[in-house]
């Protein structure tokens, strides 16, 4: 039996700084009831450590059940790994795979968003100290100078603000 191919936006998604996953995903690529997923979720033998850093209870409003908040789990790749590690059969490591592939891809993409801000903040800052350094040796540039630094220093403070690694505390979420 061989598994029906999923595209990396089908298993993953990113949270703005890593690649997560939940439970509706997981239930639909390995064609389980949501509700056994869940349970799998709340049965794993973890650590709480492990649990809090790499499960999220999440609830969402169901259309299908008159508004009633629906249940499901974000989790992490490593969340993911652990949830998935009993899940056997042919069918059940081809999923893997894919869901493999799809946290790799979106790795890939939060890593190039990263370098392509990294690459632009040094572009910025590089030309800030170029043209300081020429304003300072021209009273006539002043003016010219006057307009654009301040531009270019909320540009640097937004790259430095985003380029910072966000740490999640136990009580962020």
């Amino acid at each position: 039996m061989s598994a029906v191919a999923l595209s990396p936006v089908e298993l993953v998604f990113s949270d703005g700084e890593s690649a997560m996953t939940d439970s509706l995903k997981v239930a639909k690529a390995f064609n389980k009831r949501h509700a056994d997923v869940i349970r799998a979720v709340e049965n794993l033998e973890s650590s709480d450590d492990f649990a809090k850093r790499n499960f999220a209870l999440c609830f969402e409003i169901s259309e299908l059940q008159n508004g009633k908040p629906r249940k499901f789990y974000q989790m992490t790749k490593d969340g993911w790994m652990f949830l998935v590690m009993g899940f056997n059969g042919e069918k059940a490591d081809a999923v893997k795979e894919q869901f493999i592939d799809a946290f790799n891809w979106m790795a890939s993409r939060l890593t190039q968003v990263f370098q392509s801000k990294w690459a632009r903040y040094n572009h910025i800052v590089g030309y800030r100290e170029n043209r300081k350094q020429q304003v300072s040796c021209s009273a006539r540039d002043m003016n010219i100078w006057r307009h654009e630094k301040n531009p270019l220093d909320d540009e640097i403070i937004q790259l430095e603000k985003e380029l910072q690694p966000q740490l999640n505390f136990q009580g962020d979420k």
